[in-house]
């Protein structure tokens, strides 16, 4: 599908206008200050690499020990619990709206639910 350059023009223009936008600029800071926490990354890596394996052995029938899941409720409230985390974190819950707003103003623009067209595009 060929876009008309009006349409390039108008998604930089868009794109621009999100980067500079304080709530996406917040936001690219918080997880700019997460990725250079090695700790916070670290934690929540063992916390994602630790809730796969969980799952994938009870998909396969095992029965996951009580002191398995105590582990495993400790180190995401760890993860949870820790600054950087919470600061991305709540970054993203103050952007969510934000980016909601715009895909709304699109879809009205648009005349298109510019959300379903967007997932469907994921999927492509």
């Amino acid at each position: 599908m060929t876009l008309s350059p009006e349409i390039i023009a108008a998604a930089r223009a868009l794109g621009e206008s999100l980067r500079q936008h304080p709530l996406v600029q917040a936001y690219h800071h918080a997880v700019a200050c997460f990725e250079a926490d090695h700790e916070a990354v670290d934690l929540e890596r063992r916390l994602y690499a630790l809730y796969t394996d969980l799952i994938r052995r009870q998909e396969e029938g095992e029965t996951l020990s009580r002191a398995e899941v105590q582990f495993f409720n400790d180190l995401k409230q760890r993860v949870y619990q820790h600054p950087s985390i919470q600061a991305r974190e709540a970054a993203l819950s103050a952007l969510k709206p934000h980016l909601a707003s715009i895909a709304n103003e699109l879809t009205l623009r648009l005349g298109v639910d510019y959300k379903a067209v967007v997932l469907a595009a994921g999927d492509e």
